[in-house]
């Protein structure tokens, strides 16, 4: 009861500097959570228990977005969707950013890397986490100035307008630490809000956020093999029509199918992969800890609610 009192404790805590800072920047968010947002992570978080239901939901998705009419749907929405453009953040946080050489390499590989985010940009972040000393972070961009910066930077936005066609939505963005030692996450709370369980540990598997949609990771840890690096599969993210039904896919079969194909991304800090997520990708196994950022575009899906707040452990 001592943990959870303390969670409660720290939860009410970061809710009154949360409304602090809102006052303070005349913030216009909703509070409390509404009645919608409620019924809607409530019957996630169902779905995500009864795991028969989760697969069946997650075929019935990716068929509708992946499959045959996918190329339709992206050309309807690019001429017919008007999305209101992005406000744009114009530090130059990536000089050296080619911004044609990435739009390139995600139309033909389905990811593309090579690029750091400066130190001093890291070092807030990883400082934002501390302060709040939570393990996973849902829409931080409202709270980190850092990360809203990294969300909006002319060049980013540039990319994901380019790529997907259209002025781009920024759908969601996380932050989330993965440890390998018990003990390492027993010195973190749980995250502010509700949490569909995770399933299927570190498997191969792709995400179905939009026809189109464009997702940045960022290390903000050192990355090596045993960190949990991410995992990528080059040129997955266009799926033939066994590929949709195969949701999830272990070592065995994806090392079968693809072979040198699969790409393991490693990094210092500060390393950007930009990623378009309906390719097959993991985190594989973490055996020490690391934190990543991730930023998400999409073409014309309105952004999520937002979750209602941790009440009990």
């Amino acid at each position: 009861m001592g943990r959870i009192q303390h969670i409660q404790r720290h939860v009410e805590s970061h809710k009154d500097k949360l409304g602090q800072n809102a006052r303070e920047q005349g913030s216009d968010r909703p509070e409390p959570t509404s009645v919608l947002a409620r019924f809607y992570y409530a019957l996630r978080i169902h779905i995500h228990k009864k795991r028969w239901l989760l697969r069946y939901s997650q075929v019935v998705r990716g068929w509708w977005i992946l499959g045959p009419l996918r190329p339709y749907a992206i050309r309807y929405h690019q001429q017919h969707t008007h999305n209101q453009p992005l406000h744009i953040d114009r530090h130059e946080i990536f000089p050296k950013l080619d911004v044609n050489h990435v739009v390139d390499a995600l139309n033909q590989h389905g990811y593309a890397n090579g690029v750091q985010v400066p130190e001093e940009y890291v070092e807030q972040i990883v400082k934002y986490c501390a302060s709040t000393g939570l393990m996973k972070y849902w829409n931080p961009h409202k709270e980190c100035e850092a990360i809203d910066r990294l969300a909006r930077n002319a060049k980013v936005v540039e990319i994901a307008k380019r790529y997907l066609g259209a002025e781009p939505i920024l759908w969601l963005t996380q932050l989330r630490w993965s440890f390998g030692d018990s003990n390492e996450q027993r010195k973190v709370l749980p995250s502010l809000h509700q949490e569909p369980l995770q399933y299927d540990g570190d498997a191969f598997h792709y995400d179905t956020l939009d026809f189109k949609s464009l997702t940045i990771f960022v290390y903000l840890t050192d990355v090596d093999p045993d960190s949990g690096p991410h995992v990528v599969v080059e040129g997955t993210q266009k799926k033939s029509i066994g590929e949709i039904f195969r949701i999830i896919l272990g070592d065995a079969d994806a090392q079968r199918k693809f072979g040198n194909r699969i790409k393991m991304i490693l990094g210092r800090k500060g390393t950007v992969l930009f990623e378009e997520t309906s390719a097959y990708h993991k985190a594989a196994r973490c055996r020490t800890k690391r934190l990543m950022l991730s930023i998400d575009y999409v073409l014309q899906r309105p952004p999520p609610p937002e979750r209602p707040r941790l009440v009990r452990a």
